[in-house]
């Protein structure tokens, strides 16, 4: 593709180079390349150097460089704008050939809950025959299909990039992941949305954020900054009741509760059973009865949260729930494993208080009259302020504690467990395991059969970060070590 197409300025000099790619990353760059360069405080040097040596045509950036670029003309082209993030927005749909016409973009926002609604949403789009792109934490694809990445919202290069990669695969829709970094980085700048999703908003991430109060306000941002033609949102939390004010007098705004039976989709008659749960699904549509062999309150909440998105009328709204028992689980969300004579295990994801807190209390219903064991740990170099209310709350709902690692990174584990021990009374059972395998092998013991035991905080992972390494780990293979032994 020529850079005339792409970016035509008069300070640009050569406007026929044909373009074979762009990025924001020095190491992706290759021969005739663009090189969206985002004035790190670091090494600014160093990255042009790379992009340079690696085959970039032109360099775009914003702000002052603290170094001559003159030097570097002869090999590369330079140009300056005053809003990187739009241009990259704008180049990458043009580079891509995106049309925003024919791509359905599900956006979903909130603490908890991301990964399982945008898994449910494409789940229910393929029981009725349609392909569904996913974009998020369980990695980029068309469902089932994914391939794991780094970050739940990716820059909106890649973004772009797999919209194409779906169009060629006849995918026309698309559910992804909107992280609070994803919006704040504007990661997600220029998309245009369909429906955008909210689920919850609790405690995490104020390493980043600092304040709750900016952590709600670039939330909202997904709501207020990025036009879409549908809004779903969770009343049940007091983040979700203020978004709902916002828009309250809108006509295309859907609400789901689990206690409100005001809003559009709520549910009544909860049952926790030992082999999943039974509910009814209430709406305009009518008044269904499901049995799922899925797990914990907040299932129902992103089931209603997935159907609320896709429904539009009653034919829809039945095919819906007529396919929710065939759900399957998502990977690291609530995933059981049964053996006789050992503890019936739950593996999953929550690794905030507040997620936590609702699992616990969750399978303390499906499970009344069992004792729990919890495994957990808190990832180092993040919100230390967690730490303490985690462990407040997993004493508190478990008869049994085992603190272990859970991607230390470049923190000492030994302090991380000190900070959690904060929260938990002096009389409780509690205990240190820090090598992960060995905590959920002692979870594991066969003296522990008539107890469940809950394997916490890393879900589908299949890491440990340590010491900026990555050490295999993933809490599944480990418990069909011991299962199958």
């Amino acid at each position: 593709m020529k850079l005339k197409y792409l970016i035509n300025s008069r300070e640009i000099k050569d406007k026929y180079i044909n373009i074979l790619g762009i990025s924001e990353n020095s190491k992706e760059i290759k021969k005739n390349y663009i090189f969206f360069y985002k004035n790190k405080k670091k090494f600014h040097k160093k990255y042009i150097q790379d992009a340079i040596n690696n085959g970039a045509k032109l360099i775009i950036y914003s702000g002052e460089l603290i170094f001559n670029i003159e030097k570097y003309k002869d090999q590369c082209q330079f140009y300056k704008t005053n809003d990187i993030n739009k241009l990259m927005s704008i180049t990458a749909k043009k580079f891509y050939n995106i049309d925003d016409k024919k791509i359905k973009i599900v956006g979903i926002t909130g603490t908890n809950g991301k990964s399982t609604i945008a898994n449910y949403i494409a789940q229910l789009m393929k029981f009725r025959n349609e392909k569904c792109g996913i974009i998020g934490t369980l990695g980029n694809g068309i469902y089932p299909y994914l391939i794991e990445k780094k970050l739940t919202t990716p820059n909106i290069i890649d973004i772009n990039r797999n919209i194409s990669l779906f169009a060629k695969k006849n995918t026309t829709n698309l559910v992804m992941e909107v992280s609070s970094h994803g919006i704040k980085q504007n990661r997600i700048q220029g998309l245009k949305f369909d429906t955008v999703v909210f689920s919850n908003l609790t405690h995490d991430h104020l390493d980043y954020h600092k304040t709750m109060k900016d952590y709600y306000d670039t939330k909202l941002m997904l709501f207020t900054k990025y036009k879409s033609k549908r809004k779903v949102i969770c009343i049940d939390n007091y983040y979700g009741k203020k978004i709902y004010k916002h828009f309250k007098n809108e006509k295309n705004i859907k609400t789901v509760s689990l206690i409100n039976k005001k809003a559009n989709y709520y549910s009544t008659n909860i049952k926790y059973c030992k082999d999943g749960i039974k509910f009814t699904i209430n709406s305009k549509y009518g008044s269904r009865e499901v049995k799922l062999k899925l797990y914990g309150e907040f299932t129902i909440e992103n089931i209603l949260l997935a159907i609320a998105s896709l429904v539009k009328n009653k034919l829809e709204y039945n095919t819906c729930i007529n396919n929710l028992s065939r759900l399957k689980p998502v990977e690291g969300r609530m995933n059981k494993f049964y053996k006789k004579k050992f503890p019936t295990v739950f593996i999953d994801f929550a690794h905030t208080p507040e997620a936590i807190k609702k699992l616990l209390k969750s399978i303390k219903k499906h499970y009344p009259d069992k004792e729990i064991i919890t495994v957990f740990g808190c990832g180092g170099d993040r919100d230390t302020k967690k730490r303490k209310i985690m462990g407040k709350i997993v004493s508190k709902f478990s008869d049994e504690v085992i603190i272990t690692s859970d991607n230390p990174r470049n923190e000492d584990p030994v302090r991380i467990a000190n900070d959690i021990i904060l929260g938990i009374p002096p009389e409780k059972n509690f205990e240190i395991i820090l090598k992960r395998s060995l905590a959920i092998r002692k979870c594991l013991n066969k003296n522990n059969s008539e107890k469940i035991a809950l394997i916490l905080g890393k879900g589908h992972e299949d890491y440990q970060d340590i010491k900026n390494k990555k050490i295999k780990h993933k809490d599944s293979i480990e418990i069909l070590k011991i299962l199958n032994k």
